[in-house]
């Protein structure tokens, strides 16, 4: 696969990721018992972050980012495993919604900057 196309279905799966955070912190606030929908959400988001974590191996491959891994992909790394976490703090503490809102905006810039700056 070429690297725009990669990088397409990258962005895809970070928004899916995402949506599906945001759509069960919505539907985790207005019903909290199981439904439907909070299951519709939680797939979207597990897609995501499978989708995520096999283009962004792939990216790195295009790039030619072999065995030793930059400390910028750590940071990724780190940042998609809290991504995956996420979804608990969505359940548990739907509450604080506005909260939950400004960390997961706050991830997907990190990483946005981490994506684009390389710093280290």
């Amino acid at each position: 696969m070429s690297y725009p196309t990669l990088k397409v279905i990258h962005l895809v799966a970070l928004a899916l990721t995402f949506m599906g955070l945001a759509g069960a912190l919505a539907t985790n606030a207005v019903s909290p018992g199981p439904s439907i929908t909070r299951r519709i959400f939680a797939i979207s988001h597990g897609l995501g972050l499978l989708l995520l974590l096999i283009t962004g191996f792939m990216l790195l491959i295009q790039l030619g980012i072999g065995k030793n891994l930059p400390g910028w992909v750590w940071g990724k790394v780190i940042l998609w495993l809290l991504a995956g976490a996420s979804i608990m703090f969505v359940r548990r503490f739907a509450r604080f919604q506005v909260s939950l809102l400004v960390y997961l905006a706050a991830l997907v810039g990190l990483g946005a900057w981490l994506a684009l700056y390389k710093p280290f």
